[in-house]
């Protein structure tokens, strides 16, 4: 099916439904009802990773801060078992969506959570008026990276020698991941 005749969230839904899973809208009632599952889930991966990129743990009140419209664009990604798969934090600054931070869990990647969840964030974020996204990447995540730049993201500079920030054009990048998911890549 080509992607203008497609219902993405359906996509998502169905194919992350046939292989056991759900995506999630993070609410504020789901992260009040979830919050030490996904403060858990987030430290862990963080702990995992501080040696190469210094990712130290967040507290409860990085959790509940007040980002704008964070509440209509994070998603988690469940198993069956209703264990963290997955996990996006995004909000809006001023007419653009950011992303915040993504997670995944160790024995859950290449399941293409990042990719179906992207194809989700972008459709959702086009529903809503926006036409694009961006995202700062620790320069040596070489992994994201490149499946970022896959789905069709550009890197628009480099903060502080450290950081790629990265911008998304939602429907492209909607688009080209559709293709991605559908052809195995």
């Amino acid at each position: 099916m080509e992607p203008q005749n497609m219902n993405f969230h359906e996509f998502v839904d169905s194919r992350l439904n046939y292989n056991g899973f759900r995506i999630e809208l993070i609410s504020e009632e789901v992260m009040n009802s979830r919050m030490e599952d996904i403060i858990e889930f987030v430290n862990s991966i963080r702990r995992e990773h501080y040696p190469i990129y210094g990712w130290k743990e967040e507290t409860r009140d990085y959790f509940l801060n007040p980002l704008v419209d964070k509440w209509k664009y994070s998603f988690i990604i469940v198993n069956d078992k209703d264990e963290i798969c997955f996990l996006n934090f995004s909000s809006v600054y001023d007419k653009i969506i950011h992303n915040h931070c993504t997670y995944a869990r160790k024995d859950t990647r290449g399941f293409n959570f990042a990719k179906l969840h992207i194809i989700k964030l972008c459709q959702t974020g086009l529903d809503n008026g926006f036409t694009h996204q961006e995202g700062f990447w620790p320069k040596s995540n070489n992994g994201s990276i490149i499946l970022f730049l896959k789905m069709g993201w550009k890197i628009q500079n480099i903060r502080d020698d450290e950081d790629l920030f990265m911008i998304a054009d939602l429907e492209k990048v909607r688009d080209q991941t559709y293709k991605l998911v559908l052809s195995g890549k």
